[in-house]
């Protein structure tokens, strides 16, 4: 195995683990375990964005997307152009929505939340959710088409 396709399985591994340990970590509000849960978040979203680091710098370094996908039955095709581009907006999206929900939970932990904030906090929480299905859902089927798993 190569480290191309070694970093991409571990990114998609890790975003299929990822909705899997958010879930468990919004288990440990639901307790009003509240520090745990922040410290679980902060922990989760850290891994991930490194790991997107990671996998941008492969693609980049590699000459983009178009380079690992050179060898794949699916290059060039609408089929793959559609994932792909639903999969970078949806993950883009859900990041930059989970990235502002740690930054305002955290602005607002002790004061607003958890109280008159937590609906609004719950409810953007599983938005962020669902797109973390999405991401490692579309991730998933774009390992397959790459990789010609399929």
């Amino acid at each position: 195995m190569n480290i191309t396709v070694l970093i991409l399985t571990g990114v998609l591994l890790l975003n299929l683990l990822a909705p899997v340990a958010v879930y468990a970590a919004a288990r440990t509000a639901v307790r009003f375990n509240y520090e745990k849960h922040k410290r679980y978040q902060l922990v989760i979203f850290r891994v991930c964005v490194v790991a997107v680091v990671v996998l941008e710098g492969l693609i980049r370094f590699s000459g983009g997307s178009g380079s690992l996908m050179k060898d794949s039955s699916y290059g060039g095709t609408k089929l793959y152009a559609f994932v792909l581009i639903t999969h970078i907006i949806g993950a883009v999206l859900t990041y930059a929505l989970w990235a502002y929900q740690i930054i305002f939970s955290l602005r607002a932990y002790r004061t607003l939340l958890p109280g008159i904030r937590s609906g609004r906090h719950r409810t953007l929480a599983g938005v962020i959710f669902i797109g973390l299905i999405y991401t490692a859902l579309s991730g998933a089927a774009i390992y397959v088409m790459t990789l010609d798993l399929f």
